[in-house]
């Protein structure tokens, strides 16, 4: 099953895109790579351990377990995922 990503841009809201996944990861390489950035260091910044004893998480992968959510409210862009 190749469910699609339906991503709309938040200024002109008739513009829609209607993306797969690896469609939707190269178009907004970019974004996705500041995003995730960003998710991280807000984790990170969250995490008041000390070194020694903090876990090692993997945050992309953490990123694209709710990539809509996280998209939306990480990536500095004019689009959003709708759907």
């Amino acid at each position: 099953m190749n469910r699609k990503i339906i991503i709309r841009n938040r200024r002109n809201h008739n513009e829609r895109l209607e993306l797969t996944l690896d469609e939707f990861k190269a178009k907004f390489k970019n974004e996705l790579k500041l995003a995730i950035e960003s998710y991280k260091s807000d984790k990170e910044r969250k995490n008041f351990l000390p070194p020694f004893v903090k876990p090692t998480p993997n945050y992309e992968r953490d990123f694209y377990f709710s990539l809509r959510w996280n998209f939306n409210n990480y990536a500095r862009t004019q689009y959003y995922i709708a759907q």
